[in-house]
């Protein structure tokens, strides 16, 4: 599975402005986990250079993500991704970090 498989069975599609945004993004994480602390200094900064946006577009296009796929009716996906029952909506350094940390483990099976 990809970061763009795993979006999509969240329920996010590439209709949405900020979908292969937050695939790169989860890709990045994916292979540095130490990307997810530096989201604002650099995460946002390099994905907007790359998609020609600017760092507070790709923030809430992330955010938009993360709000479509929380408003899903099944959350299991998300919470097998957390591995925890989630009680609210992840933030976009904690939705990162999960969604990254899931594709890691599903490539190591």
């Amino acid at each position: 599975m990809d970061a763009e498989q795993l979006l999509r069975g969240l329920g996010a599609t590439g209709k949405l402005k900020g979908f292969y945004q937050t695939v790169y993004m989860i890709e990045q994480v994916k292979d540095d986990p130490a990307a997810a602390a530096r989201i604002t200094r650099c995460l946002y900064p390099e994905t907007a250079e790359r998609f020609d946006a600017s760092p507070c577009t790709v923030e809430r296009n992330l955010r938009t993500i993360i709000r479509t796929c929380w408003n899903c009716s099944d959350h299991s996906l998300l919470e097998e991704a957390a591995g925890i029952h989630l009680h609210r909506q992840p933030t976009n350094r904690e939705f990162l970090d999960m969604t990254a940390a899931y594709l890691r483990r599903q490539n190591q099976i």
